[in-house]
Formats: structure tokens, sequence, C-alpha cells
């Protein structure tokens, strides 16, 4: 007790304060690791059955300047290509392939110097007819990728 009659505050631990380090950075490491482990309900889901996945991708060499032509003709012969492929294979029912495609520029300097086009199908479509639908895609993209090049 000191002059004024108040108690001196009680120590908790009356260790060396490297003891309790070494007890309790043991405890925190357990603690961070436990919280950042994956849980069973974070671990990656099996697709379901109508998951799409990207069944072929292919990479096409355009122009190495700038052709703001050519970029706003690609919406066209992607479509076209895509009404084609599907009109073949897929008949009067072409959502029930869920057949769709995907475009991303990959150039380094100008972006639509090179596309990379990704085929997208259903995944339980794949096996039957997914090679055949993609490759009638990019045989008719590229056809038409190679007509509008020309000479450029």
């Amino acid at each position: 007790m000191n002059d004024a009659g108040d108690r001196a505050p009680a120590r908790i631990y009356r260790g060396s304060p490297f003891a309790a380090f070494c007890f309790l950075l043991p405890l925190f490491a357990a603690v961070l690791c436990s919280c950042s482990a994956q849980r069973p309900e974070q671990a990656q889901k099996q697709p379901g059955p109508g998951a799409a996945i990207v069944l072929e991708k292919r990479t096409f060499k355009l122009v190495k300047t700038p052709d703001p032509e050519l970029e706003a003709a690609l919406e066209g012969m992607l479509s076209a290509s895509y009404d084609i492929a599907v009109k073949n294979h897929a008949g009067e029912k072409p959502m029930d392939m869920g057949f769709t495609y995907s475009l991303a520029p990959k150039g380094a300097v100008y972006p639509f110097s090179e596309i990379e086009v990704s085929c997208i199908i259903q995944e339980k479509y794949a096996r039957r007819g997914g090679a055949e639908i993609c490759g009638d895609f990019f045989g008719r993209l590229g056809g038409r990728i190679k007509s509008a090049l020309g000479g450029k």
C-alpha cells in the first residue's frame, strides 16, 4: 500500500516478459492459421448440370496499328459466325446447348492487334457436339477475319 491507502495494481503474470512472449506467440499463430484456413463451405464447388465451360480458345492476329473499321467489323464477324454455327448445330433450339463466345483483346501495345476468342458451351453438351460447333464457329470466324484483313 502507498501513503494514500490505495493498493498497488496486481500483476496478472509474474514471470519474465520473454516467457510470456514465448507462451503467447504459438497461441497467436494457431489462432491466425485457423482463421485463414479454407472452410468446407468456401471450398470450390463442382459445377452444376447447367455450368458453362470454355471448350476451346483461339488467338487471331489482326493488324499492328489501330484500325477503327476493323474493330467495328469484328462484332459483325463474330455474330455472323455464331449465327451460322448455331443454326447448323443446334437447329431450332439454340439455347438448349448454351453455346456462346467471348472476346478478349491480347495485344501488348495495341490491344486489338491480337484477339483471343473463347468458345463457351454448357458442360453437359461439351462431349456431344461441342467440338463440332466450336470448330465450325472458329472456321467461319477465321475465314471472315482473313478476308477482312485482305492485304493489310
